[in-house]
């Protein structure tokens, strides 16, 4: 059969049926094409999400090493990215902060990112330092895995005040 090409709009009224498959341009179907009564499956969308390890900025108390579980995995995801800031104080010369984050899997403890973000003297307050790189393996996700942020700090000097990591993250949703 030969190809037919249409120039210009088309409009059709009534139905229109397909022998084989369409392919729609992107961004052609949006919410208000979607039927309140026949709504998309949990399984055909992907859920955003930003979970953030945070050390308030509090005067004359300085970052400590923490770790904190942010996120149970509940469907298929992956990491996105992963970025890290000082608040009020950066370190001085020999204070360095260390951030890692890891994907707990049982008892198995994978890293998500290739490189660790190491923030000190060099950097400066409220500028995000972005990873180094995400782990192929590292940065995909299964359902009941944990997401967690892991922070140490290295060095004489305890100066540095306030800090905050985000962590980029898709997940497909679960019915």
């Amino acid at each position: 059969m030969a190809d037919t090409t249409f120039g210009g709009h088309t409009h059709f009224k009534g139905s229109v049926s397909f022998g084989g498959s369409v392919t729609l341009p992107e961004n052609t179907v949006d919410d208000d094409q979607i039927d309140d009564g026949n709504p998309l499956s949990a399984q055909k969308v992907e859920h955003q999400f930003v979970f953030r390890h945070e050390q308030k900025i509090v005067p004359d108390a300085a970052l400590v090493a923490a770790t904190e579980m942010v996120h149970i995995c509940r469907g298929a995801g992956i990491v996105m990215g992963i970025d890290a800031s000082f608040g009020s104080v950066v370190p001085i010369a020999t204070e360095e902060i260390t951030i890692k984050v890891v994907k707990h899997t049982g008892a198995v403890a994978d890293d998500v990112m290739t490189n660790d973000i190491v923030l000190d003297s060099g950097n400066a307050i409220y500028t995000p330092e972005e990873h180094g790189g995400l782990d192929a393996a590292g940065k995909v996700t299964a359902a009941g895995d944990i997401l967690e942020v892991q922070v140490t700090r290295a060095g004489a000097e305890v100066i540095a005040r306030g800090l905050i990591v985000n962590i980029a993250y898709k997940e497909i949703p679960v019915d």
